[in-house]
Parts: C-alpha cells; structure tokens; sequence
C-alpha cells in the first residue's frame, strides 16, 4: 500500500464529517474507546493540553504549540479540519505526520478497526504517532463541542482552555448559547485548572457552574502580553491572552515557560507551528489584488473579521449545504461585490442558492463554477486600486481550495 491508497481508505471507506456531514456525527464516546482499546489505549500514557470552544480554539493551539515548541518541549497537536493536506491534523513540533507513518497505521488496523468515523480513528492515530515518538505533551484540539468529542477519552489534562462559545452547530449541540457551552464545558475535569477566554456572560457562567462541581481553579486570559506584534486577524490579540494566560497557569504547575519567550513565541506562531488560512494575506502581484484568506464561516466569526476591514470589499463566499447562511450574510456589509462559488464537496451550496440568500439581503454579485475563478475575478477586479480588497470567507472549504 503506498500513501495515495491510504488516504483513499481514510476517505472513502469512513464516514467523515467534511464530506457527509450529520451522517458522520456520533452521540456517544465508544468508536472512540474501541480504536483506543485495539491500539493498547495510548491515550492513557500521554500529557495533554485541552482545548475547546467556537472560535479561535484551532488559533490558540497552534500558539501553544509554538510556545512549548520553542521552550525545547517536544510537541504534538491535533487539530481539524486540514485545509490541504490530511496530515496537517496531526503534528510533532510543526512538522506534519509522515507519510509512511500514515501507510504502517492503515495496514497494520485496517483489518480489525471495526466501522469507527474518520475523526474517531484519526483521531486514534494522532495519539498512536504521539505515543510512538514520545512527545512531552500534546496540544489537543476538540472536533465539535467537548463531552462528546473524541478527543474527552483522556483520562485528565495539565490544563483545559475554552476559547469563547457561540453559535456553531446547533443541530448537535444545542439551540442556545447556554446549551452550547455546557457541551463545551464537558472537557473539564476534576481538579484540572481551567482558563477560560472572552465569551458571553451566559457562557462563561455555564463554565464556572461546571468548574465548580470539578473543583476546578478558574484562569481568565484577559491579559494582553506586552510586545505583541500587530496581525491580520481581528482576533489576534483576544486569543493571545488566552495562550499567555494557559502558558502562566502551566508554570503554575510547575514548567519553567520564559514570559519573553513566550511572547515571542506568540509572535511568530504561524511559522513555527505552521497554521495556515487564518487572516492569511496573499500578496498583489501586477496583475491580480492581494487575498486575505479567512477560515471564519460563523456568526461570530464573520462579524469579527468584517469589522477588521474597510474600503471596497470583494467577497469570494462559499458555504455549506446543511446551514442557512442568513445570519452570517447580514453581516456583509452592503456594497460589497460578492463572488458566489461553491467547493468542490458535496456538502457545499449550490452557487445559485446561495446567491439568491445574498440577493434577498442585498448583496449582489456573480456565481463562479468553481473557487478558482472566483479567485480570478476578484483578484482582478482589485489589481491595483488601492481602496479595493478581495477576501475569502465563508467556508474552510472555499479557504483549502484558495490556498
């Protein structure tokens, strides 16, 4: 089996999230616990960080990948989905699982992994590589919401961190900001410290409530290090907070993490860890308009990432199939020329659906029988006008295509 006939095993014979959506979905933890127990359950045998929420978990991970990787920690992190490459998910100090490592997990559990999801036995194989490589730590990403997400079959963490609470998912995780945070909160665990970043007072007393019953100590990432570089993202300094904050309360626990390094860590975490399609700009060239390229696809997303931009905005939009895109729409502001395109998925919206949801909030525009022309028309359009930017948003989807 070479690499190519892997992946097509891990695509094409589970049941995965990105291309069949709800179908994918599991409501409880035992696929997860059976991949575990075929793999001599290495989840019990690792150090974790615990990270959750709506947006910016996959942001705050990264960074402190990066923090522990440049304190000479050997790293690993999980994160979802991957933009490109399948084993962007998994990582050992910045550098993507090998491909052989991929090949030797399929052949040697193909036979015997049962029916689990493609996140539950990916997921699974993120920790075997963990295991076999003898990282200090891992940096674990939740897929969707936390109690039950794969990733809450570890039996305790250093530390759990969730990041903010919106609304994201609700046909599994509950109609409410309320509801969606206690499914948040379900990573924490008895006596583990918690931090919790900026989110809505609904939220954040739906994690307090649960931190009280795990006798768990509350961290608040509100502090904004000093000697911060400026970022792209909206949301760069709020998530910041939160890493500097999670790397205080490991010291607390007894790491020697340097505050200066740890700021520089912070600063450059995007190289060192190696997170793409989040306020990732693309530069001009003579002839087509640099890209901001954005992985925001929800409310709270979107509307931090339109208040982040002014001028002439032409907005390359994509989205999925199974969400009503209304709410995210009315956040564009009027004017705007929209660039309709759908991923080339089966999950995605048809373009001339999609356009006629935008149309009915007064947003107009062409459709695109593909991302990449899209890309084309909007580069295009703002090649040299300076008051002009072309952004991708929208779908992860859409941003893995661009990139």
């Amino acid at each position: 089996m070479n690499y190519q006939e892997a992946i097509e095993v891990l695509f094409t014979k589970l049941p995965m999230f990105q291309r069949s959506g709800p179908a994918a979905y599991k409501v409880n933890l035992d696929g997860t616990r059976a991949i575990c127990d075929l793999l001599g359950n290495p989840e019990n045998d690792l150090k974790y960080i615990h990270i959750a929420g709506t947006n910016g978990k996959g942001t705050v991970a990264h960074m402190l990948s990066a923090i522990l990787q440049t304190e000479g920690l050997k790293v690993g992190l999980f994160t979802s989905p991957h933009l490109i490459d399948f084993r962007e998910r998994i990582r050992i100090d910045g550098e993507f699982m090998s491909e052989a490592s991929v090949v030797k997990f399929v052949e040697s559990y193909q036979e015997n992994w049962g029916e689990p999801s493609f996140f539950e036995l990916t997921f699974g194989m993120a920790l075997e590589y963990f295991k076999s490589n003898k990282v200090d730590i891992v940096v674990l990403e939740t897929g969707m919401g936390g109690r039950l997400d794969s990733t809450n079959v570890i039996p305790t963490a250093e530390v759990c961190v969730v990041t903010n609470v919106g609304l994201d998912h609700q046909q599994f995780l509950g109609d409410t900001i309320r509801e969606i945070a206690g499914e948040k909160a379900g990573i924490l665990k008895n006596g583990v410290p918690v931090v919790l970043g900026k989110m809505r007072p609904e939220a954040q007393s739906v994690v307090l409530e649960r931190a009280m019953k795990t006798s768990s100590d509350m961290f608040y990432g509100k502090e904004v290090p000093e000697g911060l570089n400026s970022d792209h993202s909206p949301f760069f300094e709020e998530n910041a907070a939160t890493a500097f904050e999670t790397a205080r309360v490991l010291n607390l626990n007894g790491l020697d993490l340097d505050p200066e390094l740890v700021v520089k860590a912070i600063n450059n975490y995007r190289n060192i860890s190696g997170q793409r399609g989040r306020a990732e700009l693309i530069p001009s060239t003579s002839e087509l308009g640099s890209l901001i390229v954005d992985c925001a696809h929800n409310y709270d997303g979107i509307k931090g990432l339109m208040s982040s931009l002014d001028g002439d905005l032409h907005i390359i939009f994509g989205a999925v199939g199974d969400k009503d895109p209304t709410k995210v729409l009315s956040l564009i502001p009027q004017g705007s020329k929209m660039y309709w395109c759908k991923a080339d998925i089966v999950r995605a919206m048809d373009v001339d659906i999609l356009s006629q949801y935008g149309e009915s909030l007064g947003l107009n525009g062409n459709t695109y029988n593909s991302v990449k022309e899209a890309v084309f028309a909007a580069r295009t359009a703002t090649a040299n006008i300076p008051e002009a930017q072309a952004v991708v948003c929208g779908s992860v989807f859409v941003v893995g295509e661009v990139i």
